[in-house]
């Protein structure tokens, strides 16, 4: 099952659903893998970033792996954070979101970046990823 709670009234579920959809079938996610997405406020994800990770800052995206064989987890994005940096980089807000919903997503599948090598193999797979997502 794939929940979407969008409290910042993005009014895109079904297309990002969909945008989910296409990363379980490109990493072979069994579909009773629950997921839930959670587009929220700086607040909220501050909250989130503080109870968690003890971190009292906000953050773009935050995952929470789950906890049992049925549910894949949770992601938390940041909508006021995701709209500045698309303002920064130049790109698409929408394209933004995209990037960093594949950026949790393969957090929930193990990926880290905890050194440079490991960043920039994350980055260039989901890079990847929207490629592959345009093209379809």
């Amino acid at each position: 099952m794939i929940a979407i709670i969008d409290e910042c009234g993005l009014k895109k579920k079904l297309y990002f659903k969909q945008f989910i959809v296409f990363l379980y079938k490109k990493f072979n996610i069994p579909k009773k893998k629950e997921i839930n997405i959670l587009f929220c406020s700086t607040d909220k994800i501050k909250e989130l970033n503080k109870q968690y990770r003890k971190k009292n800052s906000a953050t773009d995206v935050l995952s929470f792996y789950g906890y049992d064989d049925n549910i894949l987890g949770d992601i938390a994005i940041c909508c006021e954070m995701a709209t500045k940096e698309s303002k920064k980089l130049s790109i698409d807000k929408e394209e933004y979101v995209l990037f960093l919903m594949v950026h949790g997503f393969l957090h929930l599948l193990g990926y880290t970046h905890e050194s440079v090598q490991d960043y920039e193999n994350m980055v260039n797979l989901q890079k990847q990823v929207l490629k592959e997502w345009s093209s379809v």
